[in-house]
Order: C-alpha cells, then structure tokens, then sequence
C-alpha cells in the first residue's frame, strides 16, 4: 500500500516541479525575446547618444550588431534553459521521492504502530480467555464437588478482573490515540489525593512489609486538569514502585517547580538496565527478567505517559539495576 502510494506521490511531486520550472523557463525565454526586440535597440541608440555621440553615429551597421549580439544572448540563453530543464528531469524525481518518502514517514510509522498495537491486544486477550476455556472444559469433562467449581469459578473471576482491566486500557489509549476531549476544569489538591493513594495501597505495600513514606510538604499544591486521569496516573506509579520493592521502601515526595508541582516517587527495588529502559513507556513491553514473575499487560507506565502528555507536562526515570528507579513528574500548576 504504501509502496504505491509512495510512487503516486512521487509522480505528483515531480509534475508539479516540472511544470513550475517549465512555466518559468518560457517565461524568462519570451521576456528576454521580447527584451532584445525593437525597444533594445532603441535603448542602446539613447545611451549612445547620451554618452555623446551623434545620432548618425549609430549606423545600419551598428543595428545589425546589436540585433545580432540580442540573438546570440537568446540562442545562449535558451542552450542554458534546455541544459538546466534536462538536469533537473533527472534530479527532480529523485528529490521528489525523497520528498514523498518523508511526507508519508509519520503515516508509515503510525500505521505500524496501530498493527502493533491491534496484534498486541489480540494476543493478551486470547490469554485470558484460553485459560478460561480450558478450566471450564475441564470442569464440564466429568462431575466433581462443590469445592473444585467453586475453585475453578474463582480462577474464571481473577482472570475476568484482568481482561476487564486490560479492555479498559486498552480503551483509554484508543481513545487517547484519537485525540478525544476530555474536561481538564477539575481542580485537584495533589496532596490529598496522593495521601489518599497512599492509604488505599496499604493492604498491598502492608503485606510486603516494605515502607512507603509520604513527603508532603508544607501546603497544599493545586493543579488543573482531570481529576480520573491524574488519579490513574498516581495509582499506576505507585503500585509500580510497590510490586517491584521486595525490600525497603518508597518514598513519596511533591513541592514547587517554578510554575510545575514535581512528585517523585523513588524505590528500593530491582531497578532497571540500560539495554530496555528507552523501551518502557512503550505498549506491551515487559522486561525479561525478575520483573516478568509479575504478571501485567505492560500497558501501565504507558498509559502514564499519554496522562502526563495530555496535561502538558513531563514524567522521567532515573535507575540502576537492583539499585531501584526513581519517577519523577512536572505537572502545571493551576494559574490563578
């Protein structure tokens, strides 16, 4: 498809520059033909006679000249026209496709990323529904008690809990792919709505006997925007830090940035290589490593990325392996 569209366009662009070139080439030639006509003549007669000759001076002989000299510069200059029209019909389709190519690069990579993205999605929910199928062709194989449906509906629920959550992902960045409207009027107290995340995770980070500690500062820091959107946003990093800290603790903090509210969120956890960290925020991706043993679609911290995006501001990762990562965001402050 886009071979074909990259040759029409080719062929568009060359016409075009051609054709531009070509009405120029014409024009300059019958405005110097012109030019070198009659009134040429009569141009050279007045300039000699102000330089002080006598108007006989300039004889039949000297029209000739003139007249001749004026067809010289023609023939000459219509030599450079064809010599010039004849390099460019060789360079121009060459620049023209160097033109089409980098017209249609955008497209091309979006295209890519859009099939990507749609094998992607398939293949995470085929997952969760072959694992489905296979528990209830085994439970519908051969009778059993009560215990064994019950333990397989319960299995059949957590993997219904993850490909509903997958489809909401994958329907947040759908629509964040289609650039959809979404209100960012709602005012929101950072430091409220960060203490609150912190106490909703505390049955997970609880468990894990890791600490997170919470760094407010010392006022309240208000942002514009949306208020589901930056709650995700917060939820998403925060659990990130907590799944991936075996050991340790997260330490939350948020202050001033100029015009930006900055919240970092830092943990002791396995951290992350250099060989995938410019991978992270992309959909799907997953490190293969330690971090594989949780499991998760990969659609997290690129769903971040879209939120922080979205609200014109910035999300940055600093890490080491097994020396933990550390999220740094800038969020406009809300403009009084």
């Amino acid at each position: 498809m886009f071979a074909k569209t990259t040759l029409k366009l080719t062929f568009f662009y060359s016409l075009l520059f051609l054709t531009l070139f070509w009405i120029f080439s014409l024009s300059l030639y019958f405005w110097m033909e012109r030019s070198f006509g009659e009134d040429y003549i009569s141009q050279v007669y007045e300039r000699r006679v102000q330089q002080g000759d006598y108007e006989d001076a300039f004889e039949d002989n000297n029209t000739n000249i003139v007249t001749i000299s004026g067809d010289v510069a023609l023939d000459r200059l219509k030599v450079i026209l064809l010599i010039m029209n004849g390099v460019f019909l060789l360079v121009i389709p060459i620049v023209s496709n160097l033109l089409a190519h980098k017209s249609l690069k955008p497209i091309h990579v979006s295209h890519n990323k859009q099939k990507q993205f749609v094998s992607d999605a398939a293949h995470e929910l085929r997952t969760p529904l072959s694992i489905m199928m296979g528990e209830i062709d085994v439970a519908l194989a051969k009778d059993r008690g009560q215990d064994a449906y019950k333990e397989i509906l319960v299995s059949n629920k957590e993997e219904l809990k993850r490909l509903t959550s997958l489809v909401e992902n994958l329907l947040f960045l759908a629509r964040d792919d289609q650039n959809r409207p979404i209100s960012f009027s709602d005012e929101i107290e950072l430091t409220d709505m960060l203490a609150h995340i912190v106490a909703q995770t505390k049955p997970i980070w609880g468990k894990k006997l890791i600490k997170v500690n919470f760094n407010p500062g010392e006022e309240n820091i208000v942002i514009r925007g949306n208020r589901q959107n930056i709650y995700q946003l917060f939820l998403n990093l925060i659990d990130n830090a907590v799944k991936y800290t075996n050991k340790g603790e997260v330490n939350i903090s948020i202050k001033f940035d100029n015009k930006y509210a900055r919240v970092i969120i830092k943990d002791t956890g396995i951290g992350i290589s250099d060989e995938v960290y410019s991978k992270l925020f992309d959909r799907f991706f997953r490190v293969e490593n330690s971090r594989s043993e949780i499991r998760g679609y990969g659609l997290g911290l690129a769903i971040c990325d879209a939120i922080v995006k979205r609200h014109n501001g910035r999300i940055t990762l600093t890490s080491a392996l097994n020396e933990g990562s550390t999220f740094t965001v800038l969020l406009p402050l809300k403009h009084s």
